[in-house]
């Protein structure tokens, strides 16, 4: 029986949110067994990266912005 890849992934998101961290698990401990290509680093990479949004409106990197006493 051949499976595709929209399968599993429409099968997965039918998952509990448990069963699916059950999968990430399996899934991770899956790829550490075998050398990965190129293209698979970079998805486990990608998989890792979080978006967290645009800086605040007036954020300054500069020291002597961050404490009023600096000068």
């Amino acid at each position: 029986m051949a499976v595709n890849l929209q399968d599993v992934v429409h099968l997965a998101e039918e998952l509990t949110e448990d069963q699916q961290a059950e999968l990430v698990v399996w899934l991770l401990d899956r790829i550490k067994t075998r050398d990965l290509t190129t293209r698979e680093r970079l998805a486990v990479f990608d998989s890792m990266t979080l978006d967290l949004g645009a800086v605040l409106p007036g954020y300054s990197d500069r020291r002597d912005d961050w404490y009023e006493n600096a000068r």
